[in-house]
């Protein structure tokens, strides 16, 4: 993974000091970028009430739905959930559109996107008002 500017991988992320962050299925050279001890990030073993940082990692859409639509409830007002999927063909069923599909269905919304190690991501944050079809 690649730094950008010497900005560590946890900020450019948004994770903050003392966030109560889950990883979900995250791979270890992801892990290691994030470096979430030396960030000094509250890591959660497993998705509770008030966390406030998410990266989910999954490569399949049903995996995705159950996901989304648990940690919808459990995230933090002010908490974000970053999705990531492998950029290699053949190896997901996830795509971007796919994601923000699955997202929009579970009342989240797209903010930011980033790339990195082989992986591409789609940061979301609960949706505040109802979408409009």
């Amino acid at each position: 993974m690649e730094q950008c500017s010497g900005t560590p991988m946890a900020t450019r992320l948004g994770f903050k000091p003392g966030m109560r962050v889950w990883f979900h299925d995250m791979p270890p050279a992801v892990r290691a970028a994030i470096a979430p001890e030396r960030a000094a990030l509250e890591e959660l073993g497993c998705a509770t009430d008030g966390v406030q940082g998410v990266h989910l990692f999954a490569s399949r859409r049903d995996h995705l739905e159950r996901e989304l639509g648990a940690l919808r409830e459990l995230l933090a007002s002010n908490g974000f959930c970053w999705v990531s999927w492998p950029e290699q063909e053949g190896t997901s069923e996830l795509r971007e559109n796919t994601v923000a599909d699955v997202a929009a269905a579970h009342g989240w919304e797209a903010r930011d996107r980033c790339a990195f190690d082989g992986w591409s991501g789609v940061k979301l944050t609960p949706r505040l008002t109802p979408a409009t079809e």
